[in-house]
């Protein structure tokens, strides 16, 4: 760290969280504004964050493709002690850290229904609640072993209140609330006959371009492989390549698209709840998307899904309820969609 400047005070700890959790400076400018009182620039913000930078002596932040600004590994630890540093002087003054609005940590693909979610909430408000902060979770924190170190750990520290995904076992301090299920989808030629793909054929003959394996999508096509006994030449032979970002998977088969035909048969699998940007018609679906379609892996009849879930801590329970009915409206809005696919699959 530089010895050149004082280490960063309250206010500078809110300015570098508001950057992060909103992903810009103009954006954390517009939330800074109601906190100072008034008119709060963009210049300020960014005058502080360098400030905080040439402090630690390293970058924080950095700017991803989507033109949007996010920790780097070392900003994630310096977001963390700066929310512990704000909580520490609201507990100085007499202030409950748990009058700030409420907090959702969530993975980018649930903000078809989170955003759905914001406006039911912003024009019915449950015991005075307008609006909740939405923070998204970070690429390294996908993992299901990563999710429950750090979603869950923050979930029980109350920095978060909300967290949506996998399930909570520990049932004694947690209640957790089914939203939908997904279903295992592969992305597959538009000519390809019939409306799904068996899971025997997904194995014998595709090469898939597929989650990570510590995702639990990708745990439950290996579970599901393993149980139902299907013949199987092993992950090296199966699996063309590996990302948590889906996407570009998407962009990458449908790119390469002159070379089908050509003995090389792939496909993309993902979750249809991520899945659901990239169909035609969507907000993602983009160029070449009517070359394909979407198709759930079956295997005798049946799905491979799992459930997403709103946890809070069973404390928050009265205090939450009305946030926690406002996803799953907007859930059952986004299924009930005419003409659209919804977070389980192709209807």
């Amino acid at each position: 760290m530089s010895n050149d400047f004082r280490a960063p005070d309250e206010w500078e700890c809110r300015v570098f969280i508001a950057v992060a959790e909103t992903h810009g400076a103009e954006a954390a400018a517009q939330r800074l504004k109601a906190l100072r009182g008034g008119r709060y620039e963009r210049q300020s913000v960014e005058k502080i964050l360098k400030k905080v930078e040439s402090w630690v002596g390293e970058t924080l932040l950095e700017r991803h493709a989507d033109r949007k600004l996010y920790p780097t590994e070392r900003g994630q630890e310096f977001l963390e002690a700066a929310r512990a540093v704000v909580t520490q002087y609201q507990v100085m003054r007499g202030e409950s850290p748990d009058r700030k609005l409420p907090i959702l940590a969530c993975m980018p693909h649930h903000t078809h229904f989170v955003a759905l979610a914001e406006n039911i909430l912003f024009d019915a408000p449950p015991q005075g609640t307008e609006k909740i902060v939405v923070e998204y979770l970070q690429q390294n924190h996908r993992g299901e072993g990563e999710f429950h170190r750090y979603a869950v750990t923050r979930l029980r520290e109350n920095v978060y209140q909300l967290i949506i995904g996998p399930r909570v076992a520990d049932t004694k301090t947690y209640d957790s609330t089914t939203l939908y299920h997904w279903q295992l989808e592969a992305m597959v030629d538009r000519d390809f006959p019939g409306d799904e793909m068996p899971l025997t054929d997904l194995v014998a003959k595709y090469r898939m371009l597929a989650p990570p394996g510590d995702m639990r999508s990708r745990r439950l096509l290996e579970d599901s492989i393993a149980k139902w006994g299907i013949d199987d030449p092993g992950p090296e032979a199966r699996v063309a390549g590996e990302t948590y970002e889906v996407g570009t998977s998407v962009m990458r088969l449908r790119n390469e698209h002159s070379r089908r035909g050509r003995g090389d048969r792939r496909v993309v699998v993902a979750p249809s709840d991520v899945a659901l940007s990239f169909k035609e018609g969507m907000e993602f679906g983009g160029r070449h998307a009517d070359r394909f379609k979407w198709v759930p892996i079956r295997h005798d009849g049946r799905s491979l899904r799992m459930d997403v879930c709103v946890t809070i801590r069973r404390g928050n329970r009265d205090k939450l309820a009305g946030i926690v009915a406002a996803l799953a409206t907007a859930v059952e809005r986004i299924n009930a969609t005419p003409n659209q696919p919804g977070l389980a699959g192709t209807r």
